[in-house]
């Protein structure tokens, strides 16, 4: 089953795949990324769009509690990436994650993509 995400956080999931590409020196494929169309992207990562037709945006407030959660889990994977043998990918995950998290998706599935760059890497070893 495909992650609902809205077209605003597809966009950045996007924007945040170029950028990493870009960051380590895959040009090519942040090219690539760069080149699709929001709803290409989105298919692309097994994405589905919540909203493609909705322009307005109705979202309830956050609790204290449920904010506090974000931020305590948002700094302990940060936390957790900060090591001295972290690679510069693994941070860059790390800070994909939190930010994944304190826009309030799921850490779990922040970037598929990062996960082909490791295949990729392995199949031209």
């Amino acid at each position: 089953m495909a992650k609902s995400v809205t077209r605003e956080q597809a966009e950045r999931k996007q924007r945040q795949a170029v950028t990493l590409m870009e960051r380590i020196g895959d040009s090519d494929r942040a090219d690539e990324f760069d080149s699709m169309s929001v709803d290409e992207y989105a298919e692309h990562r097994g994405l589905k769009i919540a909203n493609p037709r909705r322009t307005g945006r109705k979202t309830s407030m956050a609790t204290k509690n449920e904010l506090q959660e974000q931020l305590d889990s948002a700094i302990e994977t940060l936390n957790d990436a900060y090591t001295p043998e972290a690679s510069r990918e693994q941070l860059a995950e790390a800070v994909g994650e939190a930010l994944d998290i304190l826009n309030g998706e799921d850490a779990d599935d922040s970037d598929p993509d990062a996960d082909d760059l490791d295949e990729d890497d392995e199949e031209g070893e």
